[in-house]
């Protein structure tokens, strides 16, 4: 799924530049995906924007929002 965004060559390292850390990506997706899985009364999750190191192996999700179905 990583692979196939349109960045994806960004965040393998461009111009010089290090690549990014893809397996927090990764971690994070699933670990998102567990999240929805565990409690189905999110109906929706936006976490943006999110910042990926690449000097580092982390992120941090800056801003978020999650609406919960009554």
């Amino acid at each position: 799924m990583i692979k196939e965004i349109r960045g994806f060559s960004i965040l393998r390292g461009s111009r010089g530049e290090k690549a990014f850390d893809i397996a927090s990506i990764a971690d994070a997706l699933e670990r998102v995906s567990i999240l929805l899985a565990d409690f189905p009364e999110i109906r929706e999750l936006d976490l943006n924007p999110i910042k990926v190191f690449n000097d580092r192996k982390d992120l941090i999700v800056l801003d978020g929002r999650i609406k919960i179905s009554r």
